[in-house]
């Protein structure tokens, strides 16, 4: 498999997973305050989240992986792997000032 697609299937997997929870916590955050409320909600919203989310990124996925031998492909999705890994830092970051701030 290409060097840039198979990043860019691990980092969307990585940001499926991980992207979820934080789009679901800033929705939360940007509501209230209250921690009583932030943990009822978060789960539910997380897996709404995800639902949309998670399905978007496999069926991207099974195109990628369907198109993996293509040379094109492998230089345009360069800049698609870059996006993920940022917002993987981004959600990463994120956790990290809720937890310590």
């Amino acid at each position: 498999m290409q060097k840039n697609i198979s990043a860019t299937i691990f980092y969307s997997l990585i940001f499926a997973m991980g992207g979820a929870p934080t789009i679901a916590l800033s929705i939360i955050h940007a509501q209230t305050n209250d921690p009583e409320i932030i943990n009822s909600a978060l789960l539910g919203l997380s897996v709404m989240v995800a639902c949309i989310l998670v399905p978007v990124i496999l069926i991207q996925n099974a195109f990628l992986f369907a198109k993996r031998k293509s040379p094109t492909l492998e230089e345009k999705i360069e800049p698609l792997k870059i996006i993920y890994l940022g917002l993987n830092i981004i959600c990463l970051v994120y956790w990290l000032i809720i937890q310590f701030f």
